[in-house]
């Protein structure tokens, strides 16, 4: 369904409403505040491109959360693979490199912020979408297209998960 110029700079305008949602989102896979920023600009980008793809308006919100959750799969990927060949992403890497805000200098929230990283990319999905980007399971479901059940279900063992790590690391620590 194609749209016409004022009726996507409108649809894009709403979506822009939910930045700081999808800011947080990609806050959730990103390593620092620096990363979250610019995939909030790749995901506009990419939305505002894939437009004319968006079939059901009312379905915007959905679908902009999916391109970001996607986004940030492919960055995590890229990241890796700069890791492995550190000689092919050096400017990028370069520019990433800022001193760590505030909140990630806080050791609880680093602790935190890895035991995220290291969940199965499934319950990363759900808890990163309904604890950083405040959706709701049936939103949930919608992006991720799954049943709100099941939405439920890996949102329990995410957290159950990251208790865990917690506690294991305060044990640790103790």
């Amino acid at each position: 369904m194609e749209t016409s110029a004022g009726a996507r700079s409108k649809a894009f305008e709403e979506l822009l409403a939910l930045k700081e949602t999808v800011f947080r989102i990609c806050l959730g896979y990103a390593k620092n505040y620096a990363d979250a920023e610019d995939l909030t600009q790749d995901v506009y980008l990419k939305a505002h491109r894939s437009l004319n793809g968006l079939s059901n308006p009312e379905s915007g919100r959905e679908w902009l959360f999916a391109i970001a959750r996607n986004a940030c799969i492919d960055h995590r990927r890229k990241d890796r693979l700069g890791r492995l060949l550190p000689f092919l992403y050096e400017k990028g890497r370069e520019r990433r490199q800022d001193p760590a805000p505030a909140v990630e200098r806080d050791e609880r929230a680093q602790v935190l912020k890895e035991a995220v990283r290291r969940l199965p990319e499934k319950l990363r999905a759900v808890f990163v979408l309904r604890t950083y980007g405040g959706l709701s399971y049936r939103e949930i479901a919608r992006s991720l297209k799954i049943n709100e059940g099941t939405v439920m279900s890996r949102l329990n063992r995410a957290r159950t998960g990251l208790e865990r790590r917690m506690k294991d690391n305060a044990d640790k620590k103790a």
